[in-house]
């Protein structure tokens, strides 16, 4: 007797609908990452930092007042180390000045923070601006 290599409790397998779909779904969402990543580098042009600050509010607090204030980075690289100076100025005259550092700020992000003056901000004009980074 000669044995047949083909059992016969064997039955074809095919995969199920649900596995063809979920296929389907990584491999159009894998293309779309990949789409999505070339996009971006064709067209980031890698500007350098640019920084700008925004005040928030102004609050009394126990140590005097609190300036709340936002840097944002509209470039294509990152910033670190970003300086930000304030002044309260009566006429041209400095009459208190602050300052902080951000550690990092993202590329098209913003970061918050607050600066303390012991005089009433209102009282005076409020200067503040970035003064300075350095490259993560």
């Amino acid at each position: 007797m000669t044995r047949s290599t083909h059992s016969r409790n064997t039955t074809k397998l095919r995969p199920h609908w649900i596995e063809w779909l979920t296929g389907v779904i990584a491999t159009l969402m894998v293309l779309a990452i990949i789409g999505w990543t070339l996009f971006e580098a064709a067209t980031t042009t890698d500007r350098p930092p640019e920084l700008s600050t925004h005040v928030l509010s102004i609050e009394s607090v126990a140590s005097g007042w609190r300036v709340m204030i936002e840097v944002r980075n509209d470039g294509d690289q990152a910033a670190a180390a970003v300086e930000v100076k304030a002044a309260l100025l009566d006429g041209t005259t400095a009459v208190e000045e602050a300052q902080t550092t951000f550690d990092y700020v993202a590329a098209g992000s913003s970061s918050r923070g607050g600066l303390i003056f012991s005089q009433d901000p209102a009282e005076f004009r409020l200067e503040v601006a970035p003064s300075g980074f350095t490259e993560p």
